[in-house]
């Protein structure tokens, strides 16, 4: 004979199927759960292993271009020194005849030309002792004796722009001109020259003639240089007019930006040219030593990088004028990472990049 569950008894069936199926979709539930777990932390893991390789190898590549960097320094400046050296032991040597040669009570016309000849030589060495340890623009002064020592003093103590000071005996120096000339070189930044002529002005030194350098057989040489002397107000060479002076005056405002020119394999004719460009813009250019080999920090094309938006402008404004300044060549403007970059540097630095 058949029997039949009771209600009380089907209920506790079901009850117990219930919690069974309850307790599987439970532990599914559970296993599901900690699987997405481990997949979110997996993720986040692999993104943060994936960050440290990234700015291991970014600080691995500006470790190398410091060291590159620091390299160069090292080798220009052992070079320095040892010319540094070379020169002030020649130049002690040639004081100490100098002093030999003026003790001597009596001299004779002849030989006082041999001693200021030493003298002239000796102001030669300290000129080329000043030149290595500096890259600042040479400002080469003719000294007369009518100008007393105010102006060498004043061109010692400029720090802004700061020069490198030449100074020159004139010979036949009767005491009655003072200095009434600028002459400038082509590489020279403008900005620097009507720096010095406020600052010589300030001090009662009247400048009348500001030229640029003309001479075919000297003007290349002195490129890069300004010089301090007198000529005739009626010399036949070529003369600024007022308007002209005062447009030296720069109206833009780049001498306050800074650029880094960094190359790699680059065409050294057209390098010459943009940095003597970048210069002629009065910009304030550093160019550092060509690389060896290609980094992947390096762009590979040529660009100009900013590292503030509020100068995005200026950086593009330098891009085109390099691009249209060089046929075949064009930059980009790129905001930069910042890396290297200090964080008050970011509003007047650009960083350019340049390869063929």
């Amino acid at each position: 004979m058949k029997t039949y569950k009771s209600i009380e008894e089907t209920i506790a069936d079901v009850q117990k199927k219930d919690k069974r199926y309850n307790y599987i979709v439970m532990i599914v539930m559970a296993l599901m759960a900690a699987f997405i777990v481990t997949v979110i932390v997996y993720d986040q893991q692999v993104k943060k292993q994936n960050d440290v390789i990234l700015k291991s190898r970014v600080t691995i590549d500006q470790l190398k271009t410091k060291e590159l960097e620091n390299e160069f320094l090292r080798e220009r400046d052992s070079i320095r020194t040892d010319s540094i050296t070379g020169l002030v032991t020649t130049l002690r040597q040639e004081l100490s005849v100098i002093k030999k040669q003026l003790a001597k009570n009596n001299r004779s016309n002849s030989e006082q030309a041999v001693v200021m000849a030493n003298i002239n030589l000796a102001q030669d060495k300290l000129n080329q002792i000043t030149n290595n340890i500096s890259d600042n623009t040479i400002v080469r002064y003719y000294k007369r004796k009518a100008d007393g020592n105010r102006i060498e003093d004043l061109i010692q103590n400029m720090k802004n722009p700061s020069f490198r000071l030449n100074l020159k005996d004139v010979p036949n120096d009767n005491g009655r001109y003072k200095v009434n000339t600028i002459w400038f070189g082509a590489d020279v930044n403008r900005v620097e020259v009507s720096k010095l002529i406020a600052a010589l002005k300030k001090i009662g030194v009247r400048i009348s003639n500001v030229k640029e350098f003309d001479n075919p057989k000297t003007k290349d040489w002195k490129k890069a240089a300004i010089e301090i002397g007198y000529a005739p107000v009626n010399s036949s060479s070529t003369k600024l007019s007022e308007s002209e002076v005062k447009n030296l005056r720069v109206n833009n405002n780049n001498i306050k930006y800074n650029v880094r020119f960094y190359s790699y394999k680059p065409d050294q004719r057209i390098k010459n040219r943009l940095t003597t460009l970048i210069k002629k813009e009065n910009y304030a250019i550093k160019v550092y030593p060509d690389w060896k080999k290609q980094y992947s920090f390096f762009s590979k094309v040529p660009t100009v990088f900013y590292y503030d938006k509020d100068i995005k402008d200026i950086a593009e404004k330098l891009a085109a004028t390099l691009s249209s300044y060089v046929k075949g060549v064009t930059f980009k403007a790129q905001f930069g990472s910042g890396y290297g970059i200090k964080q008050n540097e970011k509003k007047n630095t650009f960083i350019i990049h340049y390869t063929q």
